[in-house]
């Protein structure tokens, strides 16, 4: 999975250092448990798209993979 991840990482012209593999998995893991399996892809690629519009990226990574889990914990309870 690695090799595939920095494989893709380069082919879009991304630094494979940059990817946070663990954080996306993690977001990817809350949100299909306490939200439903097909919101999981769908939300990290949200979260994808969010953080390449961010000033700091690494720091946004670190702040809205936080916000989504948090966001997915309270799902059920959520009045949306």
């Amino acid at each position: 999975m690695n090799d595939w991840l920095a494989a893709v990482s380069v082919e879009l012209g991304l630094d494979p250092a940059t990817v946070d593999i663990a954080a996306l998995l993690n977001v990817a893991r809350d949100v299909a448990h306490d939200v439903a399996r097909p919101a999981a892809p769908l939300s990290t690629f949200l979260l994808g798209v969010a953080v390449g519009r961010a000033e700091d990226p690494a720091a946004a990574l670190d702040e809205y993979a936080q916000t989504l889990t948090e966001l997915a914990a309270s799902w059920e309870s959520s009045p949306l």
